[in-house]
C-alpha cells in the first residue's frame, strides 16, 4: 500500500460536504387560488427530486437562456420522480421549466429560476481515534512500518502545506472542488512512498 494512497483515502474522510440535501419539488402548473412555492436556492450536491400526479403530463429542461425561452433546452427528465443533482458547473443561475404545450406550462408558472451555491465543505482537523490490532503479529510489523512511513516528518511537513492550501481555498468566497483534489492528488504524487 502507498503512502499516497493511505493519505488520500485518510483526506478524502476528513472532508466533509455539509448542506447537500434532497429536495423534493411539486412540480404542478401554478393554480391561482393554490399557487405552488417552488425552491429556488440550492446547493452543490443537492439533489432535486420533481414529483407530479401520476395522471398529469409534465417535464423538466434546463432553459440556458433563462425565462421561457425554449432556445437549446436540456432535457432533464419526463417521469415523476426524477432526480438531478446539482453539480459544480450550475453555480450562478439556472432555470428550469415544463416545456409541456410549446413551453404552456411554463408561460404558466411552472418554471424555476433558480439560484445555485457553492457547497460548504468542512475540514476535520482532529486526528482519528486510535485502532486497536486485530491482525497477527507479522500483518501487524508490516503495518506498523507503513505507518512509521506515512507519519515521517518530511511528510507531516508536505501534508501540512497541503491541509494550509486547502484551508485558504475553503476560507476564499472562489472555492473550487476540482482545483483542491488536483493540488491533493499533485501533493501526495510528490511524496509517493512504498
Amino acid at each position: 500500500m502507498s503512502k499516497s494512497f493511505v493519505l488520500f483515502v485518510s483526506f478524502l474522510i476528513s472532508l466533509n460536504f455539509v448542506n447537500s440535501k434532497t429536495v423534493d419539488i411539486n412540480w404542478v402548473i401554478p393554480d391561482t387560488d393554490d399557487p405552488a412555492k417552488f425552491p429556488d436556492k440550492f446547493t452543490v450536491g443537492d439533489v432535486l427530486k420533481f414529483n407530479w400526479p401520476a395522471n398529469a403530463s409534465h417535464n423538466a429542461y434546463i432553459h440556458p437562456n433563462g425565462g421561457c425561452d425554449r432556445t437549446d433546452a436540456i432535457l432533464i427528465g419526463d417521469t415523476t420522480g426524477f432526480t438531478y443533482t446539482v453539480v459544480e458547473a450550475d453555480i450562478g443561475q439556472k432555470v428550469f421549466a415544463c416545456d409541456i404545450g410549446a413551453g404552456n406550462h411554463c408561460s404558466r408558472g411552472q418554471i424555476i429560476e433558480a439560484t445555485i451555491m457553492a457547497a460548504s465543505v468542512e475540514i476535520i482537523t482532529s486526528a482519528p481515534k486510535a485502532m486497536t490490532p486485530t491482525a497477527p503479529p507479522v500483518e501487524k510489523e508490516m503495518a506498523d512500518k507503513v505507518m512509521d512511513k506515512v507519519m515521517d516528518t518530511e511528510m507531516e511537513t508536505e501534508l501540512d502545506k497541503v491541509i494550509d492550501k486547502v484551508n485558504e481555498d475553503v476560507k476564499s468566497s472562489c472555492f473550487q472542488y476540482s482545483a483542491i483534489f488536483q493540488k491533493i492528488l499533485i501533493a501526495l504524487m510528490l511524496t509517493q512512498v512504498v
